[in-house]
């Protein structure tokens, strides 16, 4: 999980663990005194966009900075995504019970996967209690050996359950749109940045460069194709704009952040289908 570990104070820390493993899946069953663990930005290097789910029997209190900060009761799961940065925090694990799978499990089935709420697996609905039921149980067997394919592709159905069951909540259309109208006013502000990119944005609004691609995915574009028509409609008023008929295009193109000519005179023209300088022809 590649995790930073800190026992409580007055804790030493121990750790006894079963761990479970199957095809884009581990689960693992223990037992480990209070303690906080941390994914932070180092250890985000390493670009696993692994999703964990995990239940002990105290509960977490746990912070996930741009989301806010949660508290699970015993027996409701934390979701945690391995790329975005957490801080958990336990007093009480005489149990506890990881389930950390691929995110291209879930992604095909669960359509808006990261507007679900950190807090929101809990054991009321079947769904949540059969998944519980089924990973308590598999821990139990033993090494699964032939049947490890098939154990995957079980829990990976239960999961879809779990989670689809709550990627309809009231609340999910509307972060998705604050949060995509906000990006999209950062980028009008910044055009003139030429490192403009989904990583610096995911920095600064606190979610994954992933996610802020598949918003635009979701509007039938791309983060790079949406700066880009907005660099190049940018440039298009420029050009018409009487009061700055003596600027030299490429000073216009340079402020709108585009730094490679040859490629914005070849975007210029398939957009508009004219040449900059026809543009501004136009104008005279």
């Amino acid at each position: 999980m590649r995790l930073h570990i800190k026992p409580h104070e007055d804790h030493s820390l121990k750790f006894k663990a079963t761990t479970l493993l199957l095809p884009g899946i581990t689960c693992t069953k223990a037992s480990v005194s209070p303690m906080a663990w941390d994914r932070t930005e180092e250890l985000m290097a390493d670009g696993n966009d692994d999703i964990i789910l995990s239940w002990n029997s105290g509960g977490y209190r746990f912070d996930m900075p741009g989301r806010g900060e949660f508290e699970t009761s015993p027996g409701t799961a934390a979701i945690l995504p391995l790329d975005r940065r957490f801080s958990v925090e336990t007093r009480d694990s005489r149990w506890t019970m990881a389930l950390q799978f691929k995110r291209s499990l879930l992604a095909p089935l669960v359509r808006n996967l990261d507007d679900i709420r950190p807090d929101s697996i809990g054991r009321a609905r079947p769904a949540h209690r059969l998944l519980f039921g089924y990973l308590w149980s598999l821990q139990e067997l033993g090494p699964p050996g032939d049947l490890a394919p098939l154990l995957s592709r079980h829990i990976a159905d239960i999961l879809a359950a779990a989670f689809g069951d709550l990627e309809h909540e009231p609340q999910t259309p509307g972060v998705r749109a604050a949060r995509l109208a906000a990006i999209k006013q950062h980028i009008l502000r910044n055009l003139c940045d030429p490192g403009l990119s989904a990583e610096q944005l995911s920095r600064k609004f606190e979610i994954s460069a992933r996610y802020i691609r598949q918003l635009f995915a979701d509007e039938g574009t791309s983060f790079s194709d949406y700066v880009t028509e907005q660099r190049l409609a940018h440039v298009h008023s420029c050009l018409t704009d009487p009061r700055q008929i003596l600027r030299r295009v490429a000073d216009i193109a340079f402020d709108a952040g585009i730094t490679e000519p040859s490629t914005f005179y070849r975007q210029f023209r398939h957009r508009y289908g004219m040449t900059p300088t026809d543009a501004r022809r136009q104008l005279r």
